[in-house]
């Protein structure tokens, strides 16, 4: 999945929590940006093992060193990863809880959106199931990234965004 489509997906999964889950009705529009911008970074971090992504051209030097220790989508996508962050977002408080919480979740995102791919991800239960494969849909449903079929998840998941920041919105200043 492109960094768009990554990004794209985070964002439609946190403006769904932010409208239905009663807690975010307690945040603060900076803490609620904060998440936001948060869950978008994470989103698109995975991919920093691959020196021609969107994060990678941006952070060439910590590409560099990661794709040198790491093949693309192996320890950047398992879910251990997100685990850890969100584990030492537990040892933390305040706005800091709130960015390893959101970073997790856009992580985890990311990989979900990659498990729509035709490519899915190896070993994403590592240590266990070192070898699955893992895909949330049959390959004859899953796309390839950069694709128009991608395109047109983009498309769609932007227009819910839009109604939803709306509702969010609308919910808020009411």
């Amino acid at each position: 999945m492109t960094a768009k489509g990554h990004m794209t997906l985070a964002t439609t999964v946190a403006l769904i929590s932010f409208n239905t889950l009663p807690y975010f009705l307690l945040l603060s529009f900076k803490k609620l940006g904060i998440i936001y911008f948060s869950a978008i970074i994470g989103s698109i971090f995975p991919d920093i093992d691959e020196e021609n992504s969107y994060i990678g051209r941006r952070l060439p030097l910590f590409s560099i060193i990661t794709s040198s220790i790491f093949k693309h989508r192996t320890l950047t996508h398992y879910l251990i990863l997100p685990l850890i962050i969100a584990i030492a977002g537990l040892f933390t408080s305040g706005l800091n809880q709130l960015i390893c919480f959101s970073f997790a979740f856009g992580i985890l995102m990311h990989d979900v959106g990659d498990m729509l791919t035709k490519g899915g991800i190896n070993g994403f239960f590592f240590p266990l199931f070192s070898n699955a494969k893992i895909a949330l849909l049959p390959r004859a449903l899953r796309f390839y990234t950069n694709s128009i079929a991608e395109y047109m998840i983009i498309l769609f998941l932007t227009a819910i965004n839009l109604f939803l920041a709306y509702l969010l919105i609308k919910r808020i200043l009411h």
